[in-house]
């Protein structure tokens, strides 16, 4: 048997390499994502967002986007042209998708935000402990608008999937940015306190 390494993943061909991704084999997801194709999707986020901050975050997204349902949009894939040209224009769809759903976001009134119920997450603490209006002015000091977006719809008590609608991006994407929101948001907070 052929040692998995990168030498080995560039000799797939595409149909080979898309039958891995179908079958969730890790280290042809991780090949896919973060060495063969990272650079070109890291570019084109960049490029439709004029941002290096939030690249990363953009690939997650993508990931999940193309693997939701067992993998149903790659399972598009025709092989009409070869993997990296197709994944380019899906890619480019998507982002610039994600950036349009940005611009329609609408500003959320703090009065909406409701009590939160709490949970295992400690993070609920401090939340609890805000005001409506700390919490939305802390909330405004976030560092990526979609992070602040998703945690103010959240505390207003919109259900991930309609937020994940407004957003353009996966329910799965939706919890992602809402747990690094609150994250942020202990770590202004905990400033705060100290100050």
């Amino acid at each position: 048997m052929r040692e998995r390494n990168k030498a080995y993943f560039d000799s797939l061909s595409d149909k080979e390499l898309v039958d891995l991704l179908l079958a969730n084999d890790e280290e042809a997801i991780e090949y896919l994502f973060f060495i063969r194709c990272n650079g070109m999707f890291a570019h084109i986020a960049c490029s439709i967002f004029q941002s290096q901050t939030i690249k990363e975050e953009l690939i997650t997204d993508f990931y999940l986007f193309l693997s939701e349902n067992d993998w149903s949009r790659l399972r598009q894939f025709e092989f009409k042209a070869g993997l990296n040209t197709w994944l380019t224009v899906i890619a480019v769809r998507f982002f610039k998708k994600i950036r349009i759903s940005q611009t329609k976001l609408v500003v959320i009134d703090p009065q909406l935000i409701v009590e939160t119920q709490k949970n295992e997450a400690d993070d609920y603490d401090i939340i609890n402990e805000m005001s409506r209006l700390e919490l939305y002015q802390a909330i405004n000091r976030l560092s990526k608008p979609r992070e602040r977006y998703a945690l103010l719809a959240d505390l207003t008590g919109k259900r991930a999937e309609d937020i994940a609608a407004e957003m353009g991006c996966t329910v799965a994407a939706v919890y992602n940015l809402t747990k690094k929101a609150r994250l942020e948001l202990k770590t202004i907070m905990q400033e705060r306190k100290e100050a």
